[in-house]
């Protein structure tokens, strides 16, 4: 019995429909699953690959065999946008079937919220935001709301997995199956994988079910890949993407919103120039919605070429359509970044074209080893996919004591008071907080105490203090993410985005791939108006990103360099400026040194080993600096230090080990700032910082190797 002769007869009625000829290999996994076991579901396949439905037709035919008797399927997505294109693209279908779908999320119809309250049923689409307001605010109506829940469905779940917001939402999931007594199926969808049991693990946790990740065979993808490498001081490369795009519908991916702002606004002057149309679009988080939406849009309905210049605002899987190309200008931060880029093109049976192109911003230096770490990365990344199909294990924080915060203000909200052993029995026992004993708990809390943002109550439970109520109550509480405060910038009363910083009147600057000139500027309103300008003006937004690469990138980096591999795909220019780099490694022997204006050492480990060992020979009187900086932590620059000095310190290191707790607490910076510091004891923010930023036993197990 095929899967298709198993759905509901509305369902097959609407494949035949559709005019599909066959059901996907994932789809047939999928309903194998979820009809003949009662395990939770992953599903990771490419884009475009029919997940979305691999998931639902099983899912609506059980619930059409069995009426649910309260919201039936929880859908959880980090977008909004997502939310809104699932839930265009699946209307008719639940229509047809009876189901009622809600959209759950700021600029969802309140009306529509208002009838699923009163009549809890169907599917409820949401971000993990609005789950926390209602569970938060509303209390009361969470147990009607999901006393029968049978699924849960998660979307992108890799990216869940990697931020805060994702340890956010397992407690949330568990505080909705504890309040309303269920325990439903969850299905993860996800095109990025490295380590497929970690996701399971993540999915499954403390539910008790197992979970069952199908492999289904995939077609196999043709890729045509080329990387064109710029060197310093070389010009033609935005003449070069003009070029390399026109006539092709295609996605310009970029690292920093600047990057796709200049490269938009300057592709727009060479069309005007050369008499093409404008078919060029931008596509960032500084953006209004409604711009962003409008690109999505177009470029989904468009058949004609278009181009938009992206951050990874555009890397999940909002459906933009077919593309022919996909440009990735810079070096991919990491191999699971390049991947699901790769996604996002070759569509229907077409090959995947991949343009690499990297303008170098080396500065060479009398002295220095001169080897743009840029150009190595991205040919590094290239070939593991292309090798392995490797993705980097996803990092999950084992101390989050800034959620920790956030969720014991949560549960107080919505609970009143509660007693400190209550409150600790159910704080402690959410999955994100495993790795949390009650001692650093006991920390948190009398932490809290003292700043009052807990006091006690008359019958010596435990209730928000009045420092924390403006917090709490407070729109922004809802998110565990930060949100900058920014400069809205308006042209006659139209919101066109926002920019990090204040604008003094006559500066220019560039948005939604315009010249604006400032005509005012308050601060206190945090509101610049502007008008049309046509000078050239760059935005600096403020950058916090961190980046930690994995030490298999670093091995395979090491293997670009000092091999005499070569690379089909790499232009005459790149292949050029490869082996001046390689000529240059040279004067790197086999124990990793080299001498570069002082000492400088390799050990190809990741950043988190890396920075262990750096501040563990820092505690050793060896000034050791990681470079380079940004986005490619790599080596050691050690100074004036000899190679005996460094020998006999390592050697004292790998003797006596590294205890993190005793080394400099520097390490606060090398991690990414979190939303709730500022309320946390010193004590716990350094036991986060150790936990997140240093691998111990991954440099002591390089020492001590034989």
């Amino acid at each position: 019995m095929t899967a298709y002769t198993r759905f509901a007869p509305y369902i097959q009625e609407y494949i035949y429909r559709q005019n599909w000829q066959a059901l996907r290999p994932v789809q047939e996994a999928a309903a194998e699953v979820l009809f003949d076991t009662g395990a939770h579901l992953l599903l990771s396949t490419g884009t475009a690959s029919g997940k979305t439905e691999a998931a639902f037709l099983p899912v609506l035919t059980l619930l059409d065999k069995e009426p649910c008797q309260s919201v039936a399927v929880l859908y959880v997505s980090p977008l909004k946008a997502l939310i809104n294109d699932q839930f265009s693209r699946l209307k008719g279908l639940m229509e047809e079937g009876g189901v009622p779908v809600t959209k759950w999320h700021g600029d969802a119809p309140a009306a529509a919220k208002a009838r699923l309250l009163k009549q809890p049923c169907g599917i409820l689409q949401i971000t993990p935001e609005s789950l926390e307001s209602l569970l938060m605010n509303r209390s009361t109506q969470v147990r009607r709301l999901f006393c029968d829940l049978r699924f849960i469905i998660i979307d992108e779940v890799h990216y869940f997995m990697a931020c805060e917001r994702g340890a956010q939402l397992r407690c949330l999931l568990a505080r909705i199956e504890r309040i309303a007594g269920v325990s439903p199926r969850r299905v993860g969808l996800s095109a990025t994988l490295g380590e497929p049991e970690q996701a399971k693990a993540w999915l499954s946790a403390d539910t008790g079910r197992p979970c069952l990740h199908p492999q289904a065979p995939e077609p196999k993808r043709r890729l045509l890949l080329l990387l064109r490498y710029f060197a310093p001081g070389e010009e033609g490369l935005r003449p070069y993407l003009y070029e390399q795009t026109l006539g092709k519908k295609t996605i310009i991916f970029t690292i920093e919103r600047v990057a796709a702002e200049l490269t938009t606004t300057h592709l727009k002057r060479i069309a005007a120039r050369r008499g093409t149309p404008d078919v060029y679009r931008v596509h960032h988080g500084s953006l209004t919605a409604a711009l962003r939406e409008e690109t999505e849009r177009s470029m989904k309905r468009s058949e004609k070429p278009m181009v938009t210049t992206a951050t990874v605002t555009l890397e999940l899987g909002l459906d933009i359509g077919d593309l022919d190309r996909v440009v990735q200008l810079g070096a991919p931060l990491s191999v699971s970044s390049f991947t699901q880029r790769i996604g996002r093109c070759g569509r229907q049976g077409q090959p995947a074209e991949l343009l690499f192109v990297i303008q170098s911003e080396m500065e060479p230096t009398p002295g220095g080893l001169n080897i743009d770490w840029d150009l190595v990365k991205t040919i590094a990344i290239i070939q593991l996919y292309l090798e392995e199909h490797y993705v980097e294990p996803i990092a999950i924080g084992e101390k989050p004591f800034g959620l920790l915060y956030h969720q014991t203000m949560c549960v107080l909200a919505a609970a009143g008071e509660l007693r400190a052993p209550q409150l600790a029995q159910e704080i402690l026992t959410l999955p994100a907080f495993r790795n949390i004993s009650q001692e650093e708990y006991k920390t948190l809390l009398r932490h809290l105490l003292k700043i009052n943002h807990i006091q006690r109550g008359e019958n010596d439970g435990l209730l928000l203090g009045y420092a924390a109520e403006p917090i709490v109550t407070h729109y922004d509480f809802l998110s565990v993410f930060t949100v900058e405060e920014e400069f809205q910038v308006r042209c006659k009363g139209e919101t066109i985005g926002a920019i990090n910083e204040a604008a003094q009147p006559g500066q220019r600057l560039v948005l939604a791939a315009r010249c604006w000139r400032v005509l005012t500027c308050n601060e206190a309103a945090r509101v610049i108006t502007v008008e049309p300008a046509k000078k050239t003006a760059e935005t600096p937004w403020v950058s916090h990103a961190k980046v930690r690469l994995e030490g298999h990138v670093l091995q395979k980096m090491r293997e670009v360099l000092l091999s005499g591999a070569e690379y089909p795909y790499l232009s005459p220019e790149s292949r050029a400026a490869l082996e001046v780099m390689r000529g240059a490694a040279k004067r790197i022997d086999a124990e990793g040194f080299a001498e570069a204006g002082g000492l400088v050492w390799f050990p190809w480990l990741g950043t988190r080993q890396l920075q262990a060992l750096q501040l563990a020979l820092k505690q050793q009187g060896i000034d050791a600096q990681i470079t380079p900086g940004g986005f490619n932590p790599v080596y050691l620059e050690l100074g004036r230090c000899t190679r005996a000095q460094l020998k006999n310190a390592l050697r004292d290191i790998a003797l006596h080990g590294i205890d993190a707790a005793a080394l400099d607490p520097s390490y606060l910076n090398m991690r990414q700032k979190s939303k709730f510091d500022a309320y946390l004891p010193k004590e716990l923010l350094f036991a986060q910082a150790r936990a997140e930023c240093l691998d111990t036993q991954g440099a002591m197990a390089f020492l001590t190797r034989e």
